[in-house]
């Protein structure tokens, strides 16, 4: 296999700690919802306690194979793509606290034996990518710090939505699944969807019919 070079490099600093910055590197689901400009699916191969693989859609109808690996006690992970049995890409992150609510992430870009326009082309494609990614995953971070801080009992707090038939129902404020705001609007169906990782609840009854083992008393 041709060698890896480093092709661009990242850094950046986030109002989230340490703690929800791994979090969110173990957090595949979020990715074709709170990223759906860089992801159109995501289908899990394997998960584990310090990462997962999982097969994903890319907007131009492309696929890769993404292998994500985190260390917490080296504060790094290592991300491998793959096209078919092909590694065409690897990228390695490494974050440190700055503080109780505070992180800084430095992120470094490598690929297969890139040639001159390949080092040129990628030297500004994943900078501004990344920049994209961390704007949206940073705004999650926060909101996933705003629902530990809340608790379970902020569960219980409701909001009314109106509902196709011109009826209302209350449906929760935070998502049962990680608390995250459930700011969306029903669906026709009399859904509503999760917009951070996709979760769909039936409103009449509460329970998520996309599978997960979540939902709400009614």
């Amino acid at each position: 296999m041709a060698g890896l070079a480093s092709v661009a490099g990242y850094e950046r600093d986030l109002g989230a700690s340490l703690e929800r910055m791994f979090e969110n590197a173990l957090d595949w689901e979020h990715l074709p919802h709170v990223h759906a400009h860089a992801f159109s699916s995501i289908d899990l191969v394997e998960e584990r306690a310090s990462g997962w693989r999982a097969k994903v859609g890319t907007p131009h109808g492309g696929e890769l194979l993404i292998d994500l690996e985190l260390d917490r006690e080296a504060g790094c992970w290592t991300t491998n793509s793959y096209a078919g049995d092909t590694l065409v890409g690897r990228i390695v992150t490494h974050a440190e606290a700055t503080g109780p609510g505070s992180c800084r992430v430095a992120i470094d870009f490598l690929v297969p034996d890139p040639d001159a326009a390949q080092r040129e082309a990628f030297a500004g494609y994943y900078p501004a990518l990344y920049a994209m990614l961390y704007d949206e995953d940073e705004a999650m971070m926060i909101a996933r710090a705003g629902a530990v801080e809340r608790g379970p009992a902020a569960l219980a707090e409701r909001r009314t939505v109106a509902l196709a038939d011109g009826e209302t129902a209350d449906v929760p404020r935070y998502c049962p699944h990680l608390g995250l705001p459930l700011d969306a609007e029903p669906d026709a169906d009399g859904t509503i969807t999760c917009p951070w990782h996709g979760y769909r609840f039936a409103i009449a009854t509460g329970k998520c019919i996309s599978g997960a083992a979540c939902g709400w008393a009614v």
